[in-house]
């Protein structure tokens, strides 16, 4: 019995795990970024971002999320909001990044940024100059730095 409880508790712990190192993530899906450049690949700056794929639900106009690991040491790995469908109270990961940023505010064609009025609303006005340099929505961001993903 202790045995089973042993091994239940330490496969509960393997599977929601953070994980944090240097390399690089793609965020392809909801994100946030501080960094005062214009988007677009030619223009990096060091800053933070935030990505905070959504759960997948294919029957609301949106695509499938996505995290793409690239760590300096260690093997690739990705993160996909549709193995989070439908799995009850599962948190889908997120995973911040601090180091050199270039963002997108679109899919480029991909189709996840496909948006509904609910989960898409119109942007506010921007309430300060910071505000204006930095970008809060869905498109896609490269960030080469420190990266920590909770429930990865």
């Amino acid at each position: 019995m202790k045995l089973a409880l042993s091994t239940l508790l330490l496969t509960l712990h393997q599977i929601s795990a953070d994980w944090s190192g240097t390399g690089e993530i793609s965020c392809y899906g909801h994100l946030t970024t501080d960094v005062s450049t214009p988007e677009g690949g030619g223009n990096l700056a060091r800053g933070t971002m935030d990505c905070n794929i959504v759960e997948w639900d294919g029957s609301n106009g949106l695509g499938p999320e996505a995290m793409f690991f690239k760590p300096q040491s260690g093997a690739e790995f990705e993160v996909w909001a549709w193995d989070y469908h439908e799995w009850g109270n599962w948190p889908v990961p997120s995973a911040q990044c601090e180091g050199d940023i270039w963002y997108k505010k679109d899919d480029m064609g991909a189709g996840y940024c496909t948006c509904t009025p609910a989960h898409c609303p119109p942007a506010s006005p921007w309430k300060s100059l910071e505000e204006e340099r930095s970008y809060t929505g869905c498109g896609f961001a490269s960030c080469v730095g420190t990266i920590t993903c909770k429930g990865c």
